[in-house]
């Protein structure tokens, strides 16, 4: 039994009644997988706000509404809970476009709190365990575009510049561009001026990368009526003109909803609702680069492929392992091909992979070159944090399956943190505030070696399942998912929560 200090259990709701609600939640979530919900960020809708006066009758002034009604009291704008990134690039991109667009009187205000918000950010960012995705460029292109609509904000330091240099370089001397198979496009608002008139730029669905903030700079320096219908197309139903981070993340959404309820015993292959998410997965699946986050996206990244695959050969479906092989590199495997830095995560979800559904001497041989990689990567001793997620447990809690077993040292430093870090409302959260997404990922794992390993004490699952049941029906969950900003993949969320409830009533009952 591992002893840790015993935390308060809130008040839950009766066994039944919440058994009842998670089975029902599942079907009505099988319903949802592949429709994509990603809910509305600040910066995206600040870019598509920048679009009011050229597109009067497409609803883009509400955007600019919805930005005046959403500046945080620190005059910042961004996720609820703070990550310095996400709100420096958030509040940077909102008040460039209520300068640009917005009322000269009426916003006044609110771009000068954004303005000396900004130079308190930047001194803070280095505490973030990462940035959010393109900062180096997009911070650097909007502190300029700041600047000479007459702004005064701050350069920021940048990590990884020089690599960004080097892929933006590469791409910009090809005389032929094709910028839908570079992970560069999803930054494209930054780089738009580069575009010449015969690049390949718009995906099938006349997104660029489906990004609403990337596909809203094309549209600022060319006209297209297909990128327009892309952006009429995922414009919140609510017409509060606030939009999603990137949609659709259709393989995405079913790939991690199902690994998540499968892995706990939740779902079964042969449920009509399960093979219609897994056949849209099997479609989308390329055997020499495999898949990514969603059908629309012509370039192909190792942490979607390895969730697929691990899905899909649950599903009975034939896919094969040497997919990973297009991600391979000397030392470790890459997440996009060209990319600035590794993801921890997608080593800990294609070790998860190969271990359950691949054996054989190749196999080996990547297993044991993913576990060099985690161990290079372990600056703690106790967590890992990852590129794509703000919190340490996302990545951190996966890792006890995949390193049970065969890396017990790892693994037992991971847990221990776990366990030593609960709050006294039974969650858990990295950014100041139990959350129930956290909460999940810990709980879940907890479950998986109190399974196969050795008991977990009783009350740190009970307070853990009591916190998650308490908010299993919120409609909103805090922004985690590190984009070029915070954003919250709605239904993969969902999926772990359930998953994590499913766990503990079928174990612990």
């Amino acid at each position: 039994m591992t002893n840790v200090q015993k935390v308060s259990t809130p008040v839950a709701k009766p066994k039944l009644d919440i058994v009842e609600e998670i089975t029902t939640g599942i079907q009505a979530l099988l319903g949802e997988l592949g429709k994509g919900r990603v809910d509305g960020v600040a910066y995206d809708t600040a870019w598509v706000a920048r679009l009011a006066p050229h597109y009067p009758d497409h609803g883009f002034e509400n955007s600019l509404d919805w930005l005046r009604q959403n500046q945080h009291d620190d005059g910042t704008w961004g996720a609820p809970l703070v990550h310095y990134h996400d709100r420096f690039i958030s509040t940077l991109a909102s008040i460039v476009a209520l300068q640009e667009v917005g009322h000269e009187l009426r916003d006044h205000r609110r771009i000068k709190r954004g303005e000396a918000a900004l130079w308190k950010l930047i001194g803070q960012l280095g505490w973030d365990n990462n940035d959010t995705v393109g900062f180096p460029i997009l911070s650097a292109s909007l502190a300029e575009e700041a600047t000479k609509l007459g702004l005064d904000v701050p350069h920021p330091p940048v990590r990884f510049g020089e690599r960004y240099r080097q892929k933006v370089t590469s791409l910009l001397s090809q005389s032929s561009r094709d910028w839908r198979t570079t992970s560069l496009s999803f930054s494209l608002e930054a780089m738009r001026t580069f575009v010449k008139p015969d690049d390949y730029v718009l995906e099938r669905n006349n997104s660029v990368h489906i990004s609403p903030s990337a596909t809203a700079g094309y549209l600022l320096l060319r006209d297209d009526k297909m990128a327009l219908s892309y952006l009429d197309s995922v414009m919140q139903n609510d017409s509060s003109g606030i939009f999603p981070a990137l949609s659709p993340i259709d393989t995405f959404e079913i790939a991690w909803a199902l690994n998540y309820l499968h892995r706990n015993g939740a779902v079964q292959p042969d449920n009509v609702e399960v093979r219609r998410a897994l056949h849209v997965l099997n479609t989308a699946w390329s055997q020499e680069n495999g898949l990514t986050y969603s059908s629309f996206v012509s370039l192909g990244d190792i942490d979607d492929t390895a969730a697929a695959y691990a899905t899909l050969n649950w599903g009975k479906y034939k896919v094969s392992h040497s997919v990973f092989s297009f991600y391979e590199t000397d030392s470790h495997f890459c997440c996009f091909p060209g990319e600035t830095d590794p993801s921890i995560s997608a080593h800990v979800r294609l070790l998860i992979a190969l271990r359950i559904f691949a054996a054989d001497a190749q196999c080996q041989r990547w297993i044991d070159k993913t576990l060099y990689a985690l161990q290079e990567f372990d600056a703690t001793g106790s967590f890992w944090a990852d590129k794509w997620h703000s919190s340490p447990y996302y990545v951190t809690s996966a890792a006890l399956y995949a390193l049970q077993g065969i890396a017990d040292d790892l693994a037992q430093s991971r847990l221990k943190w776990i366990l030593r870090t609960q709050n006294d409302d039974g969650g858990w959260g990295y950014l100041g505030v139990s959350t129930p997404e956290e909460t999940a990922y810990c709980l879940e794992a907890l479950l998986f070696w109190d399974r196969t390993v050795e008991r977990i004490d009783q009350t740190i699952l009970d307070a853990s399942a009591n916190y998650l049941s308490l908010h299993l029906n919120d409609k909103y969950y805090a922004p985690l998912w590190i984009g070029k900003s915070l954003y919250t993949p709605y239904n993969v969320v969902k999926a772990v929560i359930l998953s994590a409830l499913f766990s503990y009533y079928t174990w612990c009952s």
